[in-house]
């Protein structure tokens, strides 16, 4: 296979033409027809991943996060797209097609928490946003501590309603979406990142905001990924990278 195939496959499920018009998603880096026996697999491209990619033989990385993101006026020793060429490595990123995408981030979030979800349709928050509920009612506290444990994270919350049962959902930086969510009837909205105004706005609507972290509400698409290219790729080898959240938290 080769790193246009790997794009290929990503594009049938997680269309590249449905990426947001601020995005860049795609092939970023290096020659579509390289041939691909090995690939990492990750939320970023960062040294360690390149140094993991060197490590096991792979030719291609294949991220969540935008390898490039913003345009560059040059290229130097110190940034990633230079020692990812230098090293011969081919990065192929999605993003917001993949985050939106059935299966995607968005989906195996909802997945990784065990609840039952839907996908709210566009127009609705340019379709990021998805639906779940619990059984019955969990109070603040209870759904706080559910979302920790079944993503081993830290979890910030502000109690906007007593109870939780309709959840917003969107992974990464999504507190935009929160009042969005309020309307279609949501008592509590989930994200990795939000500010200490989104917590106190969320308070005001009357709903609940939950920040689990974007590293832990989106490294969960990995293993997802992986699944879904060796399905495909019988033949290829798709490693996990194991690098964690640069984040720590003191409590």
């Amino acid at each position: 296979m080769t790193v246009k195939d790997v794009y290929d496959a990503i594009d049938s499920f997680a269309p590249f033409e449905s990426q947001s018009e601020w995005d860049n998603a795609g092939i970023l880096l290096g020659d579509p027809n390289r041939e691909v026996t090995k690939a990492i697999v990750a939320l970023d491209v960062t040294e360690y991943e390149i140094e993991a990619a060197k490590k096991a033989g792979a030719q291609l990385i294949i991220s969540h996060h935008p390898a490039i993101f913003h345009p560059v006026k040059s290229v130097l020793a110190c940034s990633v797209a230079y020692a990812s060429i230098s090293s011969g490595l081919s990065v192929i990123s999605a993003h917001t097609n993949l985050d939106k995408a059935p299966g995607g981030v968005n989906d195996s979030l909802c997945e990784a928490l065990g609840l039952t979800y839907s996908k709210v349709p566009l127009p609705a928050a340019y379709g990021f946003l998805n639906i779940c509920t619990v059984d019955g009612q969990m109070s603040t506290a209870e759904f706080a501590k559910l979302v920790s444990d079944r993503l081993s994270a830290a979890v910030s919350y502000s109690k906007g309603a007593e109870t939780v049962h309709k959840i917003g959902v969107c992974s990464g930086a999504g507190a935009e979406f929160a009042e969005e969510a309020r309307l279609l009837g949501c008592d509590a909205f989930l994200t990795g990142d939000a500010s200490y105004h989104n917590f106190v706005d969320c308070v005001s609507l009357g709903i609940s905001l939950f920040a689990a972290g974007h590293f832990e509400t989106e490294n969960i698409i990995v293993p997802a990924l992986i699944k879904k290219l060796t399905e495909i790729f019988s033949e290829a080898d798709f490693i996990p990278s194991e690098r964690r959240s640069p984040i720590i938290t003191v409590v």
